[in-house]
């Protein structure tokens, strides 16, 4: 459990920054800087209601997908993983593909968190199968995809994933995802 948290913590770091900084102040919507500020200082629920306004009239040269993003990080940050996961769904569809591993990762995580393990696996696996060359998005993939394969007691396929993950073993990350695997392998 420790690990879960910890790892939440950081993707929710990794969620501030990174999808928040693809938003960024793409528009200047006073609105959209409005609700970004209220984000920012964690007013989700008030900065919620405001993307969701701006989505029904989004300004001009604001991507769609942007405020999509922006909503799924709201919900996210509410505990809503259901509603977040959706709206990542959302983002999803409008996005360039370049712009879809890191969206496709959440909509997995989200899964993961409200205990859907099947269905965070099989969103986790779309990020090597279709983004291949998405870099650390690939093995963070495959790192929770085992992790979901352990809570639904497939060992064998969570020490795969994890292997996946591991890949050499350069990078303390990837240490780490190989100790796993020789971990889930002894249990057996």
């Amino acid at each position: 459990m420790r690990n879960v948290l910890i790892g939440a913590v950081l993707l929710t770091v990794i969620l501030s920054v990174g999808l928040g900084q693809a938003a960024g102040e793409v528009s200047s919507s006073p609105e959209y800087i409005k609700a970004n500020k209220m984000f920012a200082e964690g007013k989700f629920a008030d900065a919620l209601a405001l993307y969701n306004g701006i989505l029904a009239s989004p300004p001009e040269g604001l991507p769609p997908a942007d405020v999509y993003g922006r909503i799924g990080d709201c919900h996210f940050r509410l505990g809503n993983y259901q509603k977040a996961g959706d709206a990542y769904r959302a983002a999803l569809e409008k996005q360039k593909p370049a712009e879809r591993a890191p969206t496709q990762y959440w909509i997995g995580f989200c899964s993961f968190l409200s205990g859907k393990d099947a269905e965070a696996v099989s969103e986790f696996l779309k990020i090597p199968q279709l983004y291949p060359s998405s870099g650390m998005w690939v093995t963070t993939a495959y790192y929770w995809a085992g992790r979901a394969s352990e809570r639904l007691g497939k060992k064998d396929q969570a020490t795969e994933f994890y292997r996946k993950a591991g890949g050499k073993g350069n990078s303390t990350q990837e240490r780490y995802a190989l100790k796993k695997a020789e971990g889930v392998k002894k249990e057996e």
